[in-house]
């Protein structure tokens, strides 16, 4: 199992060595920073995004996730933005293996459909007005 990433810099890129398989819970502990400030994280496949999490304020108080293959984006899908301004949050996303399963501070943002193979993630990226305190690879059952 990877170690944790510690206080990753945002915006950053952090590879994941072991990758991604069924059954990897990839957990997010951070603060929201500032109002009406989006930010976003995503898993990445080369120079795809296989997972795109946007968490949003500017325009419209959602959560987009997406994917980006070829440098166009598929259809996304919206949920209502769960997270307020300088809250603590935990994200968690399970990959099974049909499907990413998404949850923040316990509610269901919801399940996404792999559109790229999730063995070929090999790396985080956080963008945006985010403090991550830490990145944390389990098991689930």
């Amino acid at each position: 199992m990877a170690a944790p990433i510690l206080n990753p810099a945002c915006p950053g890129s952090y590879a994941l060595p072991y990758g991604v398989r069924s059954g990897l819970q990839i957990a997010f502990n951070g603060l929201v920073k500032h109002k009406n400030k989006d930010f976003n994280i995503n898993l990445l496949s080369g120079g795809n995004i296989a997972l795109h999490m946007s968490f949003r304020w500017e325009k419209d108080k959602i959560v987009a996730i997406n994917a980006k293959i070829d440098n166009a984006w598929g259809n996304e899908i919206r949920h209502s933005n769960p997270l307020h301004h300088d809250q603590a949050f935990d994200l968690q996303v399970r990959v099974y293996p049909g499907h990413f399963h998404v949850t923040t501070n316990g509610v269901l943002l919801g399940d996404f459909p792999h559109r790229l193979p999730f063995e070929s993630i090999g790396a985080i990226s956080l963008e945006g007005n985010v403090h991550i305190n830490n990145i944390q690879f389990s098991q689930f059952h």
